[in-house]
């Protein structure tokens, strides 16, 4: 009895440790200290928290990640534009739905979230892209 309560005090520490370190994790994110991470390590990471396979290549390109039901794009939130294009050219490909993270490396890129969410919304395309916004929308996996 008194082994069972102490490694469960040892597991809930190791889980509050962690916790901990992801939290810290991603307010550098936030805080612009985290953003020296590549595109190829944040997809890496993100990866870790979803599941699915990194880097499948198809026909004229390569998706950054495929789960189950989505292939996504895995882009820097600046560079939204080129998600949009490339993730319908890969859901295609590979017969999944369409999904765009858009990697924030300050608060200010917040403006990228909403601008492709209206140029989503504009081409009628919002109800088929499924968009994600890193880190926010991860917190809850970690």
């Amino acid at each position: 009895m008194y082994t069972k309560r102490r490694d469960e005090k040892c597991l809930l520490l190791r889980k509050t440790l962690l916790l901990g370190f992801l939290l810290v994790t991603c307010s550098l994110f936030l805080s612009g200290q985290g953003n020296d991470w590549s595109e190829k390590e944040y997809s890496d990471y993100i990866q870790t928290l979803t599941g699915g396979e990194r880097e499948v290549s198809v026909q004229s390109g390569r998706i950054d990640l495929v789960t189950d039901e989505f292939a996504f794009e895995i882009e820097w939130a600046r560079k939204w534009k080129e998600s949009i294009g490339q993730t319908l050219w890969y859901a295609m490909q590979t017969n999944k739905k369409p999904a765009i993270v858009l990697i924030m490396e300050s608060k200010s890129d917040y403006k990228y979230y909403i601008q492709l969410n209206s140029a989503l919304d504009y081409s009628g395309l919002a109800d088929k892209v499924t968009v994600y916004l890193f880190p926010n929308d991860f917190e809850h996996l970690k």
